[in-house]
Order: C-alpha cells, then structure tokens, then sequence
C-alpha cells in the first residue's frame, strides 16, 4: 500500500484524473452497450479481452503522445535558450523568451513581475544538464503512469465479469464500482482544501464520465 500511496503522490492530479476519466468511460462504454443490447459478444471472454484491448491500446496512445509533446516542448526550450547565448544582440529574444512563460504561473502575475522574469532568464548563463535530464525522466515516468492508470481502470470490470456469473449483477457492479473509483479519484485529486468542494470534484469528475459513457455507448465512442 506504501508503494502504491507513493505512486499516486508522484502523479501530477490533472493525469491522475484525466486517464482515470478516460480508462473508466472506456470500459464502462462496453459494460453500458453490452447491458443496453447495443454491443453483442460471444462469450464473457470475448467481453473481457475487448475491454483490456481498447484500454491498453489508448493507454498506450496517451504514452506516446504525452511523452512526445512534452520532449517537443523541451527540446524548444533547449533551442530558444541555445540562441539566446549564442546571440550576439539577446534582446532580439525578448519575444520569444516571454512566450515560453505562457501557461505557466507567470499568466496570473503583473506585468513588471513577468517582466522581471524574461530579465532572469534574458541574463542568466547556460548551466549544467541536470535539470534537462531530471525534466526528462518527469515526462518519462508521468507518460508511464498514464498507460498504467489507463490500463487499471479495466479492473472493475474484469473482475466483476470474471467472478458474477449473473450478467445483469456484474454489469451493475462493474459500473457501481467504477463509479465510486471516479469519485475519490476526483476528491483525492481536487485542488481544494473544503471537503465540501472536494466532493463536489469528486461528484462532477463521475457524473460527466457516466454522461460521456452513455454518449459513447449509443453513438459509438
């Protein structure tokens, strides 16, 4: 359990919540059609593998892609800073210094505070790769994390197919399960301080899963 609590600690709360949204909708989207008559299978097997298939499959998409863009972005950073030193007049960089502190906490600042900044980083010298490397293995282990967050949420409803012979019960438990693995997805993740506005997180993060499931489930998400 140790492992795990400091697994979850180490994950970035928006991935956490983001992939857990998306595995859950993703399985509860076959559990949904599967109930309403919308999905035929041949057997719990074939259920079960088209379940972990599609999980595993976006899991691994979100991998790829959140790790490539997240390198992309450091790569430009690593080139902007590159022609910054090398310039031989630095604030022709200006511009393009300053746009590297978009969607960072800088947005929510003054000006002359922002400014302050493009006047470090204008000023500074280039150090050592530590930072590049330690930036790396963050994008590495939060792009990992989203194909095994993806990929668990199948769990719910694996075991509850493979243990309830009943499909009507296991399909209700996959879903009620699931439901409540959203839920303190959502309070353990939210931002908030007041347990009131946690559980609302937590409230919205399941609701707006189960409407999307429903969605995906009659037009074929």
């Amino acid at each position: 359990m140790k492992a795990i609590r400091n697994f979850l600690d180490k994950i970035d709360p928006e991935l956490m919540i983001q992939e857990s949204m998306y595995g859950f909708v993703m399985s509860l989207t076959f559990i949904t059609a599967a109930q309403l008559g919308i999905f035929h299978y041949s057997d719990r097997t074939a259920l079960i593998l088209a379940i972990i298939g599609m999980d595993f499959v976006w899991g691994s998409i979100d991998m790829y892609i959140f790790y490539r863009m997240d390198m992309m972005s450091l790569h430009r950073q690593v080139i902007t800073l590159g022609k910054m030193y090398v310039s031989e007049d630095r604030s022709s960089m200006r511009e393009e210094v300053d746009r590297e502190l978009d969607g960072t906490i800088f947005d929510l600042m003054d000006g002359s505070t922002r400014e302050k900044a493009v006047d470090l980083v204008m000023g500074s010298e280039i150090g050592n790769f530590g930072g590049y490397r330690k930036e790396k293995n963050k994008y590495l282990f939060n792009a990992v994390s989203a194909a095994i967050i993806t990929f668990m949420t199948a769990i719910p409803a694996v075991v509850c197919l493979l243990l309830i012979g009943d499909d009507t019960t296991a399909f209700f438990s996959s879903s009620a399960i699931s439901s409540l693995a959203l839920f303190f997805i959502g309070y353990r993740m939210s931002p908030y301080r007041k347990r009131s506005m946690k559980a609302l997180t937590g409230l919205m993060t399941t609701a707006a899963s189960l409407l999307l499931t429903l969605f995906a489930a009659y037009f074929g998400g």
